[in-house]
């Protein structure tokens, strides 16, 4: 999938498949209470519902239910990040490294602006600063 998806109209419409766990429940949503009564099966009923005779509009197979499905779940909840921090799954063990992890994130999103100075004890007296 992209890592941005826009609102299509497509999008928009197939919106109504998340409440669908599985193709087959996609189907039964199509099978009317008739159909279990005339046809004594839900595994026919399933079937006609495929073919496209219990719908009035258009009835997707297995493969357009997967990928509209897909689409419409990433649309929603994208699984792409927009930045991966340097501090994750990192344990600190002195509190300076510490204190950067924590301060990493604010940092990036401009809630935070740090400024760390080191001062080195040389014959001239000079400040290095890191951002």
């Amino acid at each position: 999938m992209s890592a941005a998806l826009t609102a299509t109209p497509q999008i928009e419409a197939d919106k109504r498949l998340i409440q669908f766990k599985t193709y087959e429940d996609y189907l039964n949503s199509l099978v009317a209470k008739g159909d279990h009564c005339y046809l004594q099966s839900t595994a026919i009923a399933r079937e006609l519902a495929e073919l496209g005779y219990r719908s009035s509009g258009e009835t997707l197979t297995r493969e357009q239910f997967e990928t509209r499905l897909a689409a419409v779940v990433e649309y929603l909840y994208p699984t792409f990040k927009p930045y991966v921090l340097a501090s994750y799954g990192i344990t600190a063990e002195d509190s300076f490294h510490r204190e950067l992890a924590l301060r990493e994130r604010p940092n990036r999103l401009g809630i935070l602006a740090d400024k760390d100075a080191q001062r080195s004890q040389t014959e001239e007296p000079k400040i290095q600063s890191q951002y």
